[in-house]
């Protein structure tokens, strides 16, 4: 999938009006004038909502591998394949690409029009998470600029296709409220046809040969993940689980998604990724 030059002048000015800047590992920002006030920043989590009938959905997917290039790995990309853009169709539309867990919350955060996403799942307003393709690249960059309140570490191996997971998650500081752990799968370089009307990203009105990238493939400990940090979180304790998940797509190109979420709001507070192999 090649980046053509209008959506990359448009992220390029999305980010510099932003003021924000590429940070490298490990995240850190020095705001000290003489104190030592070091703070580690938050990842985003970045969700494409998406499906290959979808004409639109090429160009999208074009902004989200732009922010990942331009952020690397502060910005975690998944492509939720759901809606009815995402249904099966005899022919060269007949993968079925959807999960229950990209089901269950296309129908929660209330998708009606295709691209579009969340970013870090942070509500516009009480109800309404959903962001436009064309804002991304702005709500990214004002989550990026935020401090991190939480820090998770994952550790991966892959033998006999189960890929084992461990995720050590860490509080920064102290949080109200009940927060769940998630962790998923993504794919990819996966080549299927996707539906397109913008001859800048490809042929059209169908690519053929289309590369779908960051994939959703599946959830690991189901589709809202599971609360391992009780009723109160202890700032500086580390939080573990470890999990196997049978992999079923190509181990090469997978990656172990993990964030950690508050209950009540649904916001994300922090995301990693990490190969599978």
């Amino acid at each position: 999938m090649k980046n053509f030059k209008i959506i990359v002048f448009f992220v390029a000015l999305i980010v510099m009006f932003s003021a924000c800047e590429k940070v490298s590992p490990p995240f850190k920002e020095n705001n000290s004038g003489g104190n030592d006030t070091t703070k580690i920043l938050k990842n985003v989590l970045l969700e494409d909502y998406t499906g290959h009938t979808c004409v639109n959905c090429p160009t999208a997917a074009v902004i989200a591998h732009d922010l990942k290039n331009l952020y690397g790995d502060r910005l975690v990309v998944m492509a939720v394949h759901a809606g009815y853009f995402a249904d099966p169709h005899a022919g060269i539309f007949e993968n079925d690409y959807r999960t229950q867990a990209g089901n269950e919350w296309n129908t929660f955060f209330g998708f009606q029009n295709y691209p579009s996403g969340l970013i870090n799942r942070v509500p516009n307003a009480p109800g309404d998470y959903i962001v436009v393709k064309d804002k991304w690249g702005t709500k990214v960059a004002e989550e990026m600029q935020k401090e991190a309140e939480a820090k998770i570490t994952l550790t991966t191996s892959f033998s006999g296709g189960v890929v084992s997971i461990d995720v050590a998650t860490q509080f920064l500081k102290n949080m109200t409220g009940t927060y769940n752990l998630f962790v998923g799968i993504t794919e990819d370089s996966i080549v299927s046809a996707q539906k397109n009307e913008n001859p800048d990203v490809g042929e059209t009105p169908i690519i053929n040969n289309y590369v779908f990238m960051h994939m959703f493939r599946g959830a690991v400990n189901g589709t809202w993940g599971e609360n391992i940090f009780g009723d109160a979180v202890e700032v500086g304790k580390e939080y573990t689980k470890s999990y196997q998940y049978t992999l079923t797509g190509n181990a090469d190109n997978s990656h172990v998604v993990a964030y950690v979420y508050d209950n009540e709001t649904k916001t994300v507070i922090q995301a990693v990724e990490k190969e599978v192999k």
